[in-house]
């Protein structure tokens, strides 16, 4: 495929070009950026000619894949472009400023045929691979509540500090978190709750964001993203009725998850009691036989986002995240702005 990517900065340059270079099935025909120093840099190393205006790129170079890794600002305009002039689209979350933008995307998506990928990228960290695996064992029972998030200390003083810029970790963390969390619950949000706070930052965009959904099967997810933290605690906890398992290190060092968990059938026979008088005054205490499990994320399978981007473009696979699960995303943060605003 006849490959251009828009944004040539820290995602475009560090993530989205390698992955475009070292994939056979794409061929890098241009690039684009503002910055005459970041096109010459490409120029010299690469020999891919480079724009520095997105829509003389598309007329001329008519690419097969558009790439789209700019301020979340342009990513409406952009992308509509690119489907209309006949490219399919990788575009960086999140997938635009407001619903109202993503819904605009998804017409013109439907009314050109063309296909669309949101690079969510934390379904495919091999972190969600482990928790996916664990889930579908059953080992934990039915599983009640699942927490995502990501923590960090960073005084932020980029575009992504600033409100009018489309910054703050709503949009910026926030998507990946929360795409994480549905994708592993397999549910649908019936009811949630935002609370944001700007703690850090040297801006007034907020970096501290707790989201709370209760899906509509009952299970709560709990979206914890913090960049005013100190400590890095799980980034992953998945809770079920037979059993816990969270990210953890085990004795060697070794990032795993740590499962802990019992079989049912092994638990004795018990019976509640409504007395108000307590037996021996003990509090009631279940001996369990707990089973655990330190299972290394070095053993899990792990997939590559391009790689299955790719096959879906050429008609070969699934949507590695279909667009409707990036609209519920940004239907969702979009409504919680207004614990911002």
């Amino acid at each position: 495929m006849r490959t251009a990517l828009i944004g040539l900065g820290r995602m475009g340059w560090n993530v989205h070009l390698p992955e475009i270079l070292r994939h056979e099935e794409c061929e890098l025909c241009a690039a684009v950026d503002t910055n005459a120093e970041r096109l010459a840099e490409l120029k010299e190393n690469h020999g891919v000619t480079g724009y520095s205006d997105y829509r003389e790129m598309l007329e001329k170079e008519k690419p097969e894949l558009v790439v789209i890794v700019t301020p979340t600002v342009f990513h409406e305009e952009q992308a509509i472009a690119a489907l209309k002039a006949g490219a399919d689209v990788i575009l960086d979350k999140p997938m635009a400023t407001s619903f109202e933008e993503v819904l605009n995307i998804q017409k013109t998506v439907e009314e050109t045929g063309r296909k669309l990928v949101v690079y969510q990228s934390a379904r495919y960290n091999v972190r969600a691979f482990a928790a996916r695996s664990i889930l579908s064992r059953g080992i934990l029972g039915p599983v009640y509540q699942i927490k995502c998030s990501e923590y960090d200390y960073v005084r932020r003083n980029d575009w992504q500090a600033f409100k009018d810029l489309g910054g703050g970790m709503l949009f910026n963390y926030g998507p990946h978190q929360l795409d994480l969390a549905l994708h592993l619950a397999g549910d649908r949000a019936k009811r949630y709750f935002c609370s944001v706070q700007t703690v850090a930052t040297l801006g007034d965009a907020e970096d501290v964001v707790r989201l709370m959904i209760e899906t509509e099967n009952g299970m709560i997810l709990d979206v914890d993203v913090n960049t005013a933290s100190a400590h890095n605690t799980s980034k992953i906890v998945l809770w079920g009725k037979y059993g816990t398992a969270q990210l953890a290190k085990n004795a060697e060092g070794e990032q795993c998850f740590h499962v802990k968990y019992y079989d049912p059938q092994e638990l004795g026979s018990q019976e509640a009691s409504k007395s108000l008088e307590m037996k021996n005054r003990k509090y009631p205490r279940e001996q369990i036989n707990w089973k655990e499990e330190w299972i290394p994320l070095s053993s899990v399978e792990n997939r590559n986002f391009y790689t299955d981007c790719l096959k879906y473009f050429a008609g070969e696979g699934e949507s590695p995240v279909p667009v409707h699960e990036t609209v519920e995303v940004m239907r969702i943060l979009d409504e919680c702005k207004q614990y911002r605003d």
